[in-house]
């Protein structure tokens, strides 16, 4: 009888012993994926932000780009508006009278 307790209390310890290293095991692979999740959360943050400074530059610089292009083109039609508005007035002035000869 008692050898058949003492089996009873080792199969009990020994099944309390698997149970807590089943347990201590499964918290072990939570916080294993927790962390795993975690660190990939923190990797898609930061290169989602570097994506949006990037695309926030490139679209700054596209801006820029396209006014100075529209600025040089006024001024481009404006020098040449300059330069018809002087050609009319150089012609005008050479014509200013006709004289014929009998």
């Amino acid at each position: 009888m008692f050898n058949s307790t003492v089996s009873k209390t080792l199969k009990a310890s020994l099944l309390t012993a698997v149970m807590f290293g089943v347990s201590a095991t499964a918290n072990a692979d939570n916080s294993l994926i927790t962390d795993v999740a975690n660190n990939i959360e923190q990797n898609i943050s930061s290169q989602m932000q570097e994506m949006i400074n990037s695309a926030q530059t490139e679209l700054s610089l596209s801006i820029q780009s396209q006014m100075s292009e529209m600025m040089f083109d006024m001024g481009q039609e404006r020098e040449l508006a300059n330069k018809q508005q002087i050609a009319e007035k150089s012609e005008q002035a050479l014509v200013t009278t006709a004289i014929t000869k009998d």
